[in-house]
């Protein structure tokens, strides 16, 4: 972790935030902070820690002249990879790429349960529902998949 984004992250954090990532040009021109919490993140707390960041004296002095600041929240396209963003979908389709031995990967699913250990989904195998376990430790990522 470089400089700005250790001090980017310890102001997102100071704020009661989770830091998601952190993307920066390399040539300079922006930073993107992507934060959540374990409820979900509203506006004004996007733009509250957005002030923090830019009126932070550090910030200030070595960064604001040449990276511009974004501040969001997880698109509905960020991979799911720890349980807690899992935990925030309970009840959405998923594609979920896995080291499960037992099931092909990709695997389409919707989300049932969730712990720190083991997902569980709900899957068509043969035209017919089946609820599978998988744990936490073989999961790659997933992407929710939107019913339109």
């Amino acid at each position: 972790m470089n400089e700005i984004q250790k001090l980017v992250t310890d102001i997102v954090e100071a704020s009661g935030l989770i830091v998601e990532d952190i993307k920066m040009s390399e040539t300079g021109g922006t930073i993107k902070v992507i934060c959540d919490t374990e409820k979900g993140i509203s506006s004004s707390e996007l733009v509250s820690v957005s002030k923090k960041i830019l009126k932070n004296e550090e910030y200030d002095e070595k960064y604001a002249v040449n990276y511009r600041l974004e501040v969001s929240s997880p698109g509905i396209d960020m991979p799911l990879t720890q349980a807690r963003h899992f935990a925030k979908n309970i009840g959405r389709d998923i594609e979920l790429q896995h080291e499960c031995e037992e099931y092909k990967s990709p695997l389409r699913g919707t989300i049932e349960e969730v712990d720190e250990n083991v997902l569980t989904l709900t899957v068509k195998i043969k035209k017919e529902n089946s609820t599978i376990r998988i744990p936490m430790e073989k999961v790659i990522s997933a992407v929710v998949r939107l019913k339109w």
